[in-house]
């Protein structure tokens, strides 16, 4: 059912708008609607819809070069009658925007590391301080190679130390918090390899520091349900944030991004993230102590350590598929829910 309405929106708008870019139909579908009709079809069954439609040659996917010389490829119907012209300008202005935007994301030889990841990372830092829920463990909330005197393998975006309230309202002892910061365009499913990152290395840290409560936070752009389903089972905190910050950017720029892509939720500057400064000021006090015991569990159960090493370590995307199913199994195998 998904897939089939999927299948039409796509059509829909590419009559609407003749040519668009992989993100964009996402952000057009699954986040935003078009038309009213199509709400909540997720990004897999745009996907799906796509290569079925690529499969029985209703649409083509085009990779032409900007003037700046990167390379994007749109999506065009294949039927150009009457329409080829058109089609030719809307692909052309896609691909000018889109690589506008590419270079905010991925960097530019000005700024290497790009502009939006590093946004996103301060909007966290600055909600960790805004929150005043945790003492961090390095200046201003920032990188933090080694915690708990363990060296970690690779850095996390921002650590810190949070205290605990139990039922009865007294604080208990603390509880360390470690962060992840993904500001990506994609959605985050429990088979992103970006997750592996952070549990990989609260793996480690758990492993060394046995006895001492461990909570680690994943923050993205957006998550899938199913994201969520996973880090309550696993022991993890998924906090999406709603917004794609994109750092310092020029105000024109941005809005034409925003509005001809579709990209609604890209906002100017670092943040702070509201999300993130309420989760850790509001939620985590209270409930942080039974997620580092749902974490501690993960994290002590052989299987459990095995298979998540080895989702970090995999090279290609069917070792990477068959391990994050058998992450699944071995999730199962302690008695827990699933449905991820």
């Amino acid at each position: 059912m998904y897939v089939g309405r999927a299948r039409a929106a796509i059509l829909t708008i590419l009559a609407d708008e003749h040519a668009v870019v992989h993100p964009e139909l996402e952000a057009r579908i699954s986040e935003a609607g078009y038309r009213g009709d199509f709400n909540n079809i997720d990004p897999h069954h745009v996907t799906t819809a796509l290569r079925e439609l690529s499969h029985d040659g209703s649409i083509e996917w085009i990779e032409e070069r900007t003037r700046g010389g990167t390379a994007i490829k749109t999506i065009q119907p294949t039927d150009m009658r009457l329409r080829a012209t058109k089609v030719a300008a809307a692909a052309a202005r896609k691909r000018l925007l889109y690589a506008r935007y590419s270079g905010w994301s991925q960097g530019t030889k000005r700024h290497p590391q790009g502009l939006v990841g590093p946004a996103g990372e301060e909007a966290v830092r600055l909600a960790i301080r805004e929150s005043s829920a945790l003492q961090p463990a390095a200046s201003g909330a920032g990188e933090v190679n080694a915690l708990l005197g363990v060296t970690l393998p690779g850095p996390l975006d921002s650590a810190g130390y949070l205290v605990p309230i139990d039922a009865s309202g007294l604080p208990q002892s603390p509880v360390t918090i470690l962060f992840e910061v993904k500001n990506l365009r994609s959605w985050i499913y429990p088979s992103s390899e970006e997750l592996y990152q952070l549990l990989h290395k609260a793996i480690v840290l758990q492993t060394a520091r046995p006895e001492e409560p461990i909570v680690p936070v994943f923050v993205c752009r957006r998550a899938h349900q199913t994201t969520f389903w996973m880090s309550h089972q696993l022991g993890f905190v998924t906090i999406d944030m709603g917004i794609q910050y994109v750092g310092d950017v020029e105000e024109q720029e941005l809005l034409e991004v925003r509005n001809e892509l579709h990209f609604r939720d890209l906002a100017p500057g670092k943040g702070p993230s509201l999300r993130v400064r309420d989760r850790l000021a509001k939620t985590l006090p209270r409930t942080s102590l039974a997620i580092a015991d749902q974490w501690s569990a993960t994290a002590s159960d052989p299987a459990m350590v095995t298979v998540i090493e080895g989702i970090r370590r995999s090279s290609n995307r069917q070792e990477h598929g068959t391990l994050v199913a058998e992450l699944r199994r071995a999730n199962s195998r302690l008695g827990r829910q699933g449905g991820w």
